[in-house]
């Protein structure tokens, strides 16, 4: 006779269960710390997405109304930027002003790249403008005089009141050393070729050699609407306009001092 034999479970001690919980617990704390020290430098090291330029437009302002006008932030509220236009970032400070009577429309300005626009606000207790798109204007033109070319000039070429012309420039496109008088060209040499219309700058031009060594030059001492003296002497160096160069008297012998004013004329020191 076959003995069918059951199989009874047996129950888990209480010391089984507190050994397995232990596990358990020990095991999330461990992947806890590995979450903490892989995940959160993670976050950290996402950096901030830098302010657009329209962005740091609109806290200009703000920042500007709330210096200028004594009101509190959140009472300033500005007017929504026209979607479509797209705003340049200004390489130097922003310059805003009011351009009308009314504190409810300021001009913005940048120098570099050159542009303008207009914000219009409001001030929570000030009758409120309307709220619409702003946009851009070109910043003004400033115009002035400045010396061209008024025919090919060629290297060499001594320069005269008919060689250049004044005209008025752009000043926005206009190099800083650009020639404004014709003064500035007299007892001149071109050192470069320079087509017509094209502006003259000072490193274009050179005082022309108007005494050279060995000369025999007039050098004159005083005033001429007073008591002046001449004499001729002889140049002992080259001399440019403007430069200082020694002579010789050759009856005394005598060495001086003279500065070049003209073709062979000294003015003596």
């Amino acid at each position: 006779m076959n003995t069918v034999k059951t199989f009874t479970p047996m129950k888990p001690s209480m010391q089984m269960l507190c050994r397995l919980l232990d596990q358990v617990m020990l095991r999330g704390l461990w992947l806890g710390a590995v979450f903490c020290w892989f995940g959160v430098p993670a976050w950290a090291a996402i950096p901030a997405s830098p302010a657009s330029p329209a962005m740091a437009l609109q806290k200009s302002v703000l920042d500007w109304v709330v210096q200028t006008q004594s009101v509190p932030a959140e009472s300033v509220v500005l007017a929504p930027l026209d979607p479509r236009l797209q705003v340049k970032a200004c390489t130097g400070p922003l310059a805003m002003d009011l351009p009308f009577a009314s504190p409810d429309t300021i001009r913005v300005r940048c120098a570099q790249p050159a542009w303008q626009l207009y914000v219009r606000v409001a001030v929570t207790g000030r009758v409120a403008v309307p709220a619409g798109p702003v946009k851009a204007e070109p910043a003004p033109v400033e115009k002035r005089q400045v010396l061209v070319a008024a025919v090919p000039l060629q290297r060499g070429m001594t320069l005269t009141e008919a060689h250049v012309r004044l005209v008025d420039a752009d000043t926005s496109s206009m190099p800083v050393n650009v020639l404004e008088q014709v003064s500035q060209i007299l007892h001149s040499e071109v050192v470069r070729d320079v087509r017509p219309d094209t502006p003259l700058r000072s490193q274009d031009i050179r005082p022309t050699l108007l005494v050279k060594r060995g000369q025999m030059v007039l050098m004159s001492i005083g005033q001429a609407q007073g008591f002046q003296i001449s004499a001729r002497v002889e140049a002992q160096q080259d001399g440019r306009y403007g430069e200082q160069i020694k002579l010789k008297n050759r009856d005394s012998g005598r060495m001086l001092t003279g500065l070049v004013k003209g073709p062979n004329q000294v003015q003596g020191l």
